[in-house]
């Protein structure tokens, strides 16, 4: 098994040190230093803004104020901690009234992710506020063939890992959605399977739907969404690894990042063998690089910068995950 080497680690460490915020310093101390829980909740409590959103988490936009886009980062960070906070914890209680709040039942989601004030500051055009009109579908079955998972089923993915803060009937009316699209139009056995999803859909659906599934307390349709969602798991993943050398492609490493993946059963190997080319793409300096630039302005170089060393950390995360990393 390739591993990165004790010196590599150190440099990695090194980098997003000097790089990067106080969020991914505490997320390395997290995954590398003893797995505080506290601690760590502690740190991304300082990016909670009073609504119960939070902001300044994401380097794609420099607004720093509330969206459900840097919201869903924090949700991510929780998914991975291995003891997660309670629901009693004040972040998790006010996170969820302003993912709540924010959710729409007349269309069965979640709104734009991203607020105007985005489009005020430096942003990178695929994150931009593109307007959130919501225009009430009436019918259930339009709502379900309409779901989009991206970005938004992790909303779903929170209420259902703290389904005790949710009423009932809206707990049900959310998760319903992500439950029937994946079974009505993933699953190949089924009347309305979309064949084009595989054909010309892209990754995000899929990865997102991994941060859902598991958090189902039904273990019978979490099996079995599990299964259906394991019938074709590379039709998303760039199987030519050399593309990531310059392209914004997503090998298996970046979809399953954990061996705890619901997925990774089923494409092990290609996981195993992209994570060591992952390995080799690190700079001298200990960052992992993106092949392409933000923009020259000086307010996208300081995104660019950030994303950087805060991609450099989620690689190191994952590495560490896999026993990938001589410490």
């Amino acid at each position: 098994m390739v591993k990165l080497s004790h010196e590599n680690f150190i440099k990695a460490r090194n980098y997003i040190f000097a790089n990067s915020d106080d969020i991914n310093r505490a997320w390395f101390r997290y995954n590398f230093e003893g797995e505080d829980t506290v601690a760590f909740m502690d740190a991304l409590a300082k990016y909670q803004h009073e609504d119960g959103g939070f902001g300044g988490i994401f380097y794609e936009f420099d607004y720093q104020g509330s969206c459900l886009k840097s919201t869903e980062i924090a949700i991510g960070y929780i998914l991975s901690l291995k003891i997660k906070p309670s629901a009693d914890h004040p972040v998790i209680q006010s996170m969820m009234k302003y993912i709540l709040e924010r959710y729409h039942s007349e269309i069965g989601n979640w709104g734009d992710p991203a607020v105007p004030e985005v489009n005020d500051g430096i942003h990178n055009h695929w994150v931009r506020y593109r307007g959130d009109v919501i225009i009430p579908i009436e019918s259930e079955n339009v709502r379900i063939k309409k779901y989009d998972a991206n970005e938004k089923v992790c909303f779903a993915a929170f209420v259902v890992l703290y389904s005790e803060l949710v009423p009932n009937e809206l707990y049900q009316d959310i998760v319903k959605y992500p439950i029937e699209y994946i079974l009505r139009y993933y699953d190949k056995n089924s009347p309305n399977f979309k064949k084009e999803i595989f054909d010309e859909g892209s990754p995000y659906d899929f990865e997102y739907f991994q941060w859902f599934v598991p958090c189902l307390k039904d273990k019978e349709i979490a099996d079995k969404l599990t299964a259906i969602l394991s019938q074709n798991p590379t039709a998303f993943m760039e199987l030519d690894y050399a593309k990531s050398d310059n392209e914004y492609v997503h090998l298996p490493c970046d979809a399953i990042d954990s061996p705890n993946n619901i997925i990774y059963p089923a494409v092990k190997d290609l996981v195993d063998d992209s994570l060591e080319y992952r390995i080799k793409q690190q700079s001298e300096d200990g960052r992992w690089r993106l092949g392409w630039s933000f923009g020259e302005s000086e307010g996208f170089r300081k995104l660019h910068n950030l994303y950087e060393a805060s991609r450099t950390m989620k690689i190191l995360a994952e590495l560490g995950r896999f026993g990938r990393v001589e410490r």
